[in-house]
Order: C-alpha cells, then structure tokens, then sequence
C-alpha cells in the first residue's frame, strides 16, 4: 500500500463520521491547551523574576558579619567587625575592581517641624560610583564631607510637607545615645525602581561619608556593616568569592563572616522557576493522558466497525503492516492536527489571560513544540494497541463478520 493511498483512506475515514472525530479530537485539544498555558505561566514567572532582578549589580559580592551558626564543625563564633584592613586586603585580591564599605544605621531626621525615621548608610565617595552617576540634582558627596548628605528621591519629593533641594540644611539624630548634628543637603539622588539586596531603597536612604556617620554614632571602635566588592569580569565572580575566603580568613581567624553572591540566588531562583514550569506543564499533562485513552476506546470501535474493510483489504493483498500502518496515521494525524489546533487556542488563551488579568505569561515557541509534541506523541501511542489488532484479524473471519 502506498503513502499517499493509505493518507486517502485516513481522510475518508475522518470525514465519513465527523461528529466522531470531533470528539475523538477533543480530549487532545483541551490537554495541548492545558500544556501550552501551564508552561507559558512558568514561562513568564521566569521572565518576571528576571525583569524584576534585572538591574541587580551581579558583578558584586557582598561581605557581611556572621554566619550560618556552625562552620567547618565549631560552634557559633561572634560576628567579624569590618576596617579598613579589611578593605586594603580584599583589594589586593585578583580579579577585585573595587571595594566599597558601608556603614547602615536607622535614625531620625528633621526638617523645620517634621521629624522621620530613615536609614542612614555611609560611603566611601570617590568608590560610590553607582550613586554618584544617578544624581538628578546638586552633586554627589565628597571624601573631606563631614556635614553633608545625600538624599533619596522619596525623601525629597515624598517624606515631609515641602520638596527639598539642594543646600536646605536637615537635622539628623542618633537615636541611641541622642547625638544629634545639622547637615546640608548637596544632592538629591533619581528615582529608582530596583530595591538593592543590600544597602536598602535608595529612594528612602540618605547617604553620608564615613567620617560624619562616625560622628555620629560616638563610637571609639568605629566598623563596616558590610563590604561590597566589585569584580573585574562578571563570570569569574565565583572564582572571585573564593579568592576573597583567604585574606579574610587571616584577619578573622576566630570570628564569622559570609561571602554572599547575588549571581547564585537567582541562579538558584531560576532553577526552582523551571521545575515548577515543568511541573505545571505535567498537571496540563494529565488532561492530555485522559484524552488518550478516549483515542484508544474510539480506535478500538473504528477496528469493530470496520472489520469487514479490513477483512477486504487483507484479501486483496493488504500485509499487516499495512494495516498497522493505516491505523497508527489514522492516530497520529488525529493528534497532529488536533495539536495544531490546542497549541493555537492555547496561545491565544494565554495571551488573553495576560492582557486581561496583567499576569506574567510568555507564550515561547518551545512550549508550543512541546504542547504539539506531547498530542502526536500521545494519539501515536493511543493508536499503537488497536493498530495491532486490526492487523491480526483472520480475513476470512473479517469477511463473514456482520
């Protein structure tokens, strides 16, 4: 039997019973709908993640004090206090572009009657670079700065009942030991979407040099809150992070630190996004498993129906592969086209579902081949039982069936 024989009496068949196609085909058309949905919505929460991150500085490593409680079989061991030994040490490492200390603190400022509690971090300007670059008005700090800050946006333009510029002077007290100095704003940073994972919102952070913050605070053992370190060459930052481990380990032999990288989080984040996408992919799945098995009860009737084809076909020479190759397109161009038609409607669903409900969901080509993959893959494996059965019916006994 030839290809092109064999497709023309699939389409007889298809055509000569419709209604029976149409609902054969609709188990598989709601199970790729079901696929092609579920993966885009794992799709765009990745996608979602990664515009959310997107303008995370994964060229940084962040050093801060303490650990994770036990390390290399001791017991807890006290928090390391950051200088500026510290700081030359890493800058010496390989790889290292620069080292920037900060300082965080949490206290109150005041303007004319208005008094707001914020968070005060404290800079290194010339090794600020970020920050000095996303001035909108006045300048950015200098290093012989000791009454001068820099404020957020929301500070600015949110926070009391007038703006502030540039050159409006603000009180800031330390609310531990009362410690209170008036500072003059110099500048005023834009207005940023991305939260920092450390460092806090730049648009609520006010932002002054080490020596005011020391002031400040009224401390003889002034220390870093943390160390952000800025490598050369993004996809080296973990070979990086382990060099820094050495200098580190020196200076704080007996005490506790971490060396956090923002790159292994979301490296991380991403491969949780992906088995969930999967995962949902497979729930969508299910529909398309119950879908075949209707494919296998409506195949076996078409074998009852058409014994006496069969019978006839296997009397004019018809071998059983034949047969088996009738019946297994029959199956497969039923999944074909009832894959086209799911991944079509399932695009379609999604993207509506986007729109409409403002959901993260990204229709990929890789998910409509999977979502037309998995209804051939399906219906092709639905037919292969009643394909077999057809082939071995006895022509004679076809024949005489009624």
């Amino acid at each position: 039997m030839k290809l092109i024989d064999a497709l023309e009496a699939v389409f007889l068949s298809f055509s000569s019973n419709k209604f029976k196609t149409l609902m054969s085909s609709l188990g598989i058309i709601i199970g790729v709908i079901a696929i092609v949905v579920m993966l885009s919505v794992g799709e765009g929460l990745q996608a979602g993640v990664g515009r959310a991150f997107s303008d995370m500085d994964l060229d940084v490593i962040t050093v801060f004090p303490g650990g994770s409680g036990f390390e290399q079989g001791k017991f807890y061991q006290k928090p390391a206090e950051f200088d500026d030994k510290d700081v030359h040490a890493l800058e010496n490492v390989i790889g290292v572009k620069t080292v920037s200390p900060r300082t965080d603190g949490y206290m109150s400022v005041k303007f004319r009657d208005e008094e707001r509690s914020v968070s005060i971090s404290a800079v290194i300007p010339t090794k600020a670079v970020d920050l000095a670059e996303s001035v909108d008005k006045g300048r950015f700090l200098v290093d012989s700065d000791r009454g001068a800050i820099v404020i957020g946006s929301d500070i600015a333009n949110k926070m009391f009942k007038m703006p502030l510029n540039p050159g409006m002077r603000m009180g800031i007290k330390n609310k531990n030991d009362n410690v209170s100095r008036e500072f003059t704003i110099v500048g005023i940073l834009k207005e940023k979407n991305q939260t920092s994972a450390f460092g806090g919102n730049s648009n609520m952070e006010v932002y002054t040099t080490h020596q005011a913050m020391k002031d400040l605070l009224d401390v003889n053992n002034y220390s870093y809150s943390y160390i952000l370190v800025t490598v050369e060459d993004q996809n080296q930052v973990e070979t990086i992070a382990k060099r820094l481990d050495d200098p580190l380990r020196r200076l704080h032999k007996d005490e506790a630190y971490t060396v956090f990288l923002m790159k292994s989080v979301l490296e991380q984040i991403g491969q949780v996004l992906t088995m969930i996408k999967y995962a949902l992919g497979g729930i969508g799945a299910i529909s398309l498993v119950v879908g075949g098995i209707g494919i296998v009860n409506v195949m076996m009737l078409t074998v009852t129906e058409r014994i006496k084809e069969i019978g006839v076909m296997k009397a004019v020479g018809a071998t059983r592969g034949n047969i088996q190759l009738l019946f297994m397109l029959e199956s497969g161009l039923m999944g074909f086209v009832s894959g086209l038609i799911g991944i079509t409607i399932g695009a379609g669903l999604a993207t509506l579902i986007s729109t409409l409900g403002d959901f993260p969901i990204a229709v990929t080509w890789t998910s409509l081949a999977i979502g037309l993959a998995f209804g051939v893959i399906t219906t092709t494996i639905a037919g292969v039982y009643p394909a077999n059965k057809a082939s071995r019916l006895d022509p004679v006994e076809a024949l005489r069936a009624e």
